[in-house]
């Protein structure tokens, strides 16, 4: 179990005493801070309507969605990628919305009345959250700046747009009108997640114990909260703290699924594994004696069989440095065996091999080594083939086949490449 040190405490008796600033709200100021957020949000959409060249904008990220929607490869990182394709998700080309979002990028650079425009951005139906991340990303684009992950993630797409974004000339009152709709937007997102921060301290304590720090269970949990606050729509009739439960529980047990133990579970498997544990815990502080599978199963009301395996997923892992029995002071891996590497000796062969082939390598010119390096794997990383290498240079296979050849010429011709070969040789027939 995981405990606190006097750094973490500290931290948290800070974090308690700023959440005692913020009360929790009633629903009459619920509905008026969320009222707030949309108002800025649809004075975003309408200022996006009515200026051609942020009309212009939209549309080149409409296209841009259906023609070169966003890969995980040319992301810094899986986040950054798994937040954009969560916003954009609808408009791509097998999405629900690829059809109007196809009609919308073409309607919006021709001739229209200001009522048409808003209409067609209006029917979009695009999320709080990407009508932010796009305002951003244009203010961007203007000279400005605002923090936004949505804007930083289209940002980073959009230099693998078929056509890079110009800069935008905007405006005085249309950056002010921006930035002010930001503010006020921003302003009412806190808002809602600041008064509501106890239930994620409350959910976050729920879930301790699972092989995960507090601290980090409470800023996912908070992530989580972010994220209902940005969708939370009060005209539907329930309360914040009803719509955010959901989205930060499902943020924190999603965590500990990830992190909580050496191999990830689907949700809804760990789900039934703490159900069945839990079970077994009250039963035993009942009777005093640990309860079997089918005592179990007839508690909860499951299948016998299905109650074994969800007892005997908790032993996939085990670590090497458990004792191999209760009295013994030996660890697992004293117990194991392998071939797969040999002794020392044969380790300062294969580092004196490399250092001698590497400043072999070097003797040769640029593309030359470059090839080598590539065809053979002597860096870091597996050998590729003619077609890989010549797909990360630009060049043709044929090109890089007359490097290849060239440069084994050269190495050939060497003095002592041959003398190596025959001592690597023999040292690997006699050991």
């Amino acid at each position: 179990m995981h405990t606190m040190d006097s750094s973490e405490e500290a931290d948290l008796e800070l974090m308690f005493a700023e959440i005692r600033r913020y009360p929790l709200l009633t629903a009459e100021q619920e509905q008026e801070i969320d009222s707030r957020k949309w108002t800025a949000v649809h004075c975003l959409s309408e200022t996006i309507a009515d200026t051609p060249d942020l009309r212009a904008t939209l549309a080149e990220i409409l296209n841009s969605a259906l023609d070169c929607p966003p890969e995980v490869k040319r992301f810094p990182s899986r986040e950054q990628h798994f937040t954009l394709r969560r916003e954009l998700a609808p408009y791509f080309a097998d999405g629900a919305l690829a059809a109007m979002t196809k009609q919308s990028a073409a309607s919006l650079t021709k001739r229209a009345s200001s009522k048409r425009y808003r209409e067609m951005v209006k029917a979009l139906s695009i999320p709080a959250s990407l009508t932010v991340g796009i305002a951003v990303f244009m203010l961007r684009r203007a000279g400005a700046q605002f923090p936004d992950a949505v804007a930083d993630a289209i940002g980073h797409w959009s230099r693998h747009w078929t056509q890079p974004a110009p800069g935008l000339a905007l405006e005085r009152d249309v950056l002010s009108k921006i930035r002010k709709a930001l503010r006020e937007y921003t302003e009412a997102r806190d808002a809602l997640v600041m008064h509501n921060l106890r239930l994620v301290h409350s959910i976050a304590g729920r879930n301790r114990g699972r092989g995960v720090s507090y601290l980090d269970l409470v800023q996912e949990g908070t992530l989580g909260l972010i994220r209902a606050a940005e969708k939370f729509e009060f005209e539907k009739g329930y309360r914040f703290s009803t719509y955010c439960f959901n989205w930060i529980t499902q943020a924190v047990r999603r965590y500990v699924g990830d992190t909580g133990s050496l191999i990830r579970l689907p949700t809804h498997v760990q789900d039934q594994v703490n159900k069945v544990y839990r079970e077994r815990a009250i039963e035993q502080a009942k009777t005093g004696i640990e309860p079997d599978a089918e005592q179990l199963a007839k508690k909860l009301g499951m299948d016998k069989q299905r109650t074994k395996e969800i007892l005997e997923v908790r032993n996939l892992a085990i670590s090497l440095d458990a004792p191999r029995f209760d009295d013994d002071e030996g660890a697992l891996v004293d117990t194991l065996t392998t071939d797969q590497f040999g002794d020392t000796s044969s380790d300062a062969d294969l580092d004196s091999l490399h250092r001698f082939l590497n400043e072999a390598v070097e003797q040769l010119e640029a593309n030359e080594q470059a090839v080598v390096v590539a065809r053979w794997g002597l860096h870091q990383g597996p050998p590729l083939s003619r077609s890989e290498i010549a797909d990360r240079l630009g060049v043709s296979r044929e090109w890089v086949r007359q490097l290849e050849r060239s440069a084994l010429k050269k190495l050939k011709n060497q003095d002592g490449i041959q003398q190596a070969f025959v001592d690597y040789t023999t040292v690997g027939t006699s050991a």
